[in-house]
């Protein structure tokens, strides 16, 4: 229910004073000043008064309540304001009427109390209601713990919230139920402590794998900058020949949790793999490395290397020199959205993009702190298919359904999404639509670094050895890390595409 306009006040003052002006002009009249005439202009200007009384009441109420609590009126607490308002002006004018509200008020209690004890819940999840909007203690857009799952408040009324589970399906929650127990409540708007548990191998030094962990997290967008990353080792774990290790941190939101949990597995792995870091396994399923590769000779193979090396260097095109640089080299790999930091066994070498597609960022890239912006990770954004069809998609809004026939052939002569983008963009004819069009479905796109540049590395204001400019994976990207002096720099390019 909206708050009544103002303007609904002075509609029903003029309304009242002309009822009452003509109801006092004609008492002497012979025709309207006797009789039923009298007493209906009367009655008239009586109910007209009560209505503009709960109007200008209501209205003063609703205004005071809004510069304490310092938020909008809710329209259950205005339904409240006006039912009150409207019973006690209804009682005043029964009154003035000279109505004997004795029986009527105890034939009311009586059919009140059965009414009461048979909608015994309806009522009690009604006040539970009033006190969730007069507290204002869970708001739309939080979420509310319920079986240890978190629940989206999307609406609430009078009786119940509506909330979505995080499958989507959507759960009526009865406003008793949010005051009558202990509601765990996550506020849509505030940071929210999380924690994260891993195993590292127990031979290898803890305090290196806080260090390694603790920037990693750092790292991600989602994680909430103003609280810092804690990390430690909790305990042992002698039957997995490991360190128990504990990540605490803060998400810019609760929803963001589960997503953050999974980027942090995937680089710790790729962390761990750059720095020659073990993974620990039971001594009871050890495999010995005879029996299985390990995944440092499966990296370290060079007859795969050397294929890559002789493709992206036409200086090296004997197989001899392209197996040696590949017995000498390492590979780093390095997850989707990674910033390129290079471990520290490799100071000193040379590294050669391999695999896998980089883009320039600002060294301190503190747009999602001061703008609350952030590009999407690689796991939030669309694949090709679903890209695609996006694409088409919108294009049917502004032609037609012309445009899905027409990304269709367009998609035969094309290579990249880019391209396509700018070739459908041609079957709109107005020049200002198509640009619009254009910024909507493309991605804004850094200078990006392909496979076979040289990637040169530095000493960051942090003291890491970063890329030099400052890179982030697109995809998964591989790096040739090989010692200083083992290729002429001259007979590989130097310069991204």
């Amino acid at each position: 229910m909206n708050s009544p306009p103002r303007s609904w006040l002075v509609p029903a003052f003029v309304i009242a004073a002309l009822l009452w002006g003509i109801s006092i002009l004609t008492e002497n009249d012979p025709v309207l000043g006797l009789g039923l005439a009298h007493q209906a202009l009367r009655s008239a200007a009586v109910v007209a008064t009560a209505i503009f009384a709960v109007l200008t009441a209501g209205k003063l109420i609703l205004s005071v309540a809004a510069s304490f609590t310092g938020s909008e009126v809710t329209g259950f607490l205005r339904v409240i304001v006006y039912g009150l308002l409207t019973f006690g002006a209804s009682f005043a004018t029964l009154r003035y009427f000279g109505f004997d509200l004795t029986a009527v008020l105890t034939t009311s209690a009586i059919v009140t109390a059965a009414v009461g004890f048979a909608m015994q819940p309806t009522l009690s999840s009604m006040i539970a209601g009033l006190a969730l909007h007069a507290d204002r203690n869970v708001r739309i857009g939080d979420c509310v713990l319920i079986d240890s799952e978190a629940v989206r408040i999307e609406s609430m009324n009078w009786r119940a919230a509506l909330g979505r589970r995080p499958d989507g399906r959507l759960i009526v929650i009865p406003n008793g139920k949010l005051t009558e127990a202990s509601t765990e409540v996550l506020r849509l708007d505030e940071p929210h402590r999380a924690e994260f548990t891993f195993l590292g191998p127990i031979d290898h030094p803890p305090q290196e794998i806080c260090d390694l962990t603790g920037e990693l997290v750092t790292d991600l967008a989602l994680v909430d900058k103003v609280h810092p990353v804690a990390v430690a080792p909790v305990g042992f774990e002698p039957e997995q020949e490991s360190v128990r290790f504990r990540v605490l941190y803060w998400t810019r939101s609760y929803g963001e949790r589960t997503l953050i949990e999974g980027e942090i597995v995937r680089r710790i792995w790729y962390a761990f793999q750059r720095n020659r870091i073990a993974f620990p396994h039971p001594t009871a399923c050890a495999i010995s490395a005879s029996s299985q590769p390990s995944l440092e000779r499966r990296l370290e193979d060079s007859r795969p290397l050397a294929g890559d090396i002789v493709r992206l260097v036409p200086e090296i095109s004997s197989g001899e020199r392209a197996d040696l640089v590949a017995r000498e080299s390492r590979l780093l790999l390095y997850a989707p959205d990674e910033r390129l930091i290079m471990p520290e066994w490799s100071d000193g070498w040379q590294y050669l993009l391999l695999r896998g597609e980089a883009y320039e960022v600002p060294e301190f890239d503190l747009t999602p702190e001061i703008g609350s912006t952030q590009s999407p990770l690689s796991v939030e954004r669309l694949g090709p298919t679903a890209a695609i069809t996006r694409l088409a998609d919108e294009l049917s809004l502004i032609i037609g359904p012309y445009a899905k026939l027409a990304v269709t052939r367009a998609g035969d002569r094309t290579q990249s999404y880019d391209q396509l983008c700018r070739e459908v963009a041609l079957e709109i004819e107005d020049g200002q639509r198509r640009q619009v069009f254009l910024e909507r479905m493309m991605q804004v796109h850094l200078r990006v670094w392909r496979p076979g540049t040289m990637v040169a590395a530095r000493r960051n204001a942090s003291g890491q050895l970063a890329s030099e400019p400052s890179l982030r994976a697109s995809g998964e990207v591989t790096l040739l890390a090989f010692p200083a002096g083992l290729l002429d720099r001259s007979s590989i390019r130097a310069a991204a595409e």
